[in-house]
């Protein structure tokens, strides 16, 4: 449980000053912290597009990859995809304070 305080208070202190930050963002990291739960708190953890797609309420695929994509750039999570239809991808959330914005 420290864990997951640890990258909730890291990601909403680096939002907070962080003006690249959509509801899209939000809402994305808000269901990886659920799914991190749901994996027993280990990771990387697998995800599954469409999943949180629909838990984020993302409708588009490019929108998904696009906001995923930028959270793992800007040093919210890490995001280990796969190119492998048959595997899926993994991500890992933050947990050390966000030091580069733009």
């Amino acid at each position: 449980m420290e864990q997951i305080k640890k990258a909730l208070e890291n990601f909403m202190s680096g939002i907070d000053k962080d003006p690249r930050i959509s509801l899209s963002h939000i809402g994305m990291f808000s269901v990886l912290l659920h799914l991190r739960e749901e994996n027993g708190g280990k990771e990387p953890f697998p995800i599954k597009r469409e999943e949180l797609m629909k838990a984020a309420k993302i409708s588009s695929t490019a929108t998904y990859f696009k906001i995923i994509r930028q959270l793992h750039e800007y040093g919210y999570i890490h995001y280990l995809p796969t190119f492998n239809r048959m595997s899926q991808s993994r991500v890992a959330l933050v947990k050390e304070p966000i030091r580069k914005q733009a």
